[in-house]
């Protein structure tokens, strides 16, 4: 794999060490967030999920106490893409139980060139109003919240989530959290017929998620409905404006962007200030949830040690050193 071959299901038995990172194993990293393979083990033992067998003889232990701090190493855990990819993936329980990170890193990881393509052509088909219209810092923003609550909402729809569970991967509730953005922000110009379209078009996705195995449906719902409410919270408001200028008798230059103007329609203009909050609330409320717990505050630490020491999250790392 690209990221992690020595170290791989198939190679875990034998023993070794990660190296340290350098300026090829950044680039061998990045990279490393486009993966393949299904083989899967999350064991206390010696067990067998897909084509991987691992030995845990004399681990458990150390493993078993770091789970109950909920914090350091997860589960001891392996995948065919090697110990970076297993760092950031999503995994209801045991790994995401306790390293709260995976709930938006996974969002960067895609399990194949074609996933990633499928996901890069979803976000280029956007309107460019979404973005330059409504703006960067919330179209940003709900990207990154629906990605959470697509994997927050995966978590709770997955049957005995608190027994070991499959991984979950990739952008999709961050893309389907835009299309929530732009729900909103159509509902709030009074568009009624745009926003009808994106309802049927979520609808028709959540059918075909039904038809495609390892599709999940929740999480593309949750994504949905995560973008909504950053669209409807912190998105701008709109006011109706003169084209023409009364009192000086000039003209209204309008500089809202070709699209935005289109899908509002003439006389409509976005009003920041008319946003239910500023978005500035966001980002404060996100930060007293992570200093409220410590297994929120670890997610920086989290995040920095899963990619210059791969393999310290999941816990094969200690396997092999």
């Amino acid at each position: 794999s690209v990221a992690g071959d020595a170290v791989s299901a198939a190679g875990l038995q034998v023993a070794g060490d990660i190296p340290r990172l350098t300026p090829v194993d950044a680039v061998l990293r990045v990279l490393g967030f486009v993966g393949g393979g299904s083989g899967i083990v999350i064991s206390s033992g010696t067990r067998s999920w897909g084509a991987a067998t691992i030995r845990l003889a004399g681990r458990q232990s150390a493993a078993s106490r770091a789970m109950r701090a909920g914090m350091g190493r997860g589960a001891i855990a392996a995948h065919s893409m090697g110990p970076f990819f297993l760092d950031f993936a999503h995994q209801p329980y045991p790994l995401s139980f306790y390293q709260k990170h995976r709930y938006l890193t996974s969002g960067f990881l895609h399990g194949s060139l074609l996933h990633l393509y499928m996901n890069l052509r979803a976000l280029l088909t956007l309107p460019s109003w979404l973005e330059n219209g409504i703006g960067k810092g919330v179209y940003l923003s709900a990207y990154l919240v629906a990605i959470v609550t697509g994997n927050i909402a995966h978590t709770f729809s997955s049957l005995g989530y608190l027994s070991a569970s499959s991984l979950s991967i990739g952008a999709s509730g961050g893309i389907l959290g835009l299309y929530g953005l732009m729900l909103a922000s159509l509902m709030k110009m009074g568009n009624a017929l745009a926003a009808s379209s994106v309802l049927k078009q979520m609808i028709w996705l959540i059918g075909f998620g039904f038809l495609v195995p390892n599709v999940s449906n929740a999480g593309h719902i949750g994504g949905f409905i995560g973008g909504w409410l950053v669209g409807y919270l912190f998105g701008p408001g709109y006011m109706n404006a003169f084209s023409r200028d009364k009192g000086t008798g000039r003209y209204y230059v309008d500089r809202v962007d070709e699209d935005f103007r289109l899908v509002m329609g003439p006389g409509i203009l976005p009003d920041y200030g008319r946003a239910i909050f500023p978005l500035k609330y966001l980002y404060m409320g996100i930060a007293a949830v992570m200093l409220s717990r410590p297994e929120m505050r670890m997610i920086p630490w989290a995040i920095w040690k899963g990619m210059t020491e791969p393999g310290t999250m999941s816990g094969i790392r200690s396997l092999i050193s």
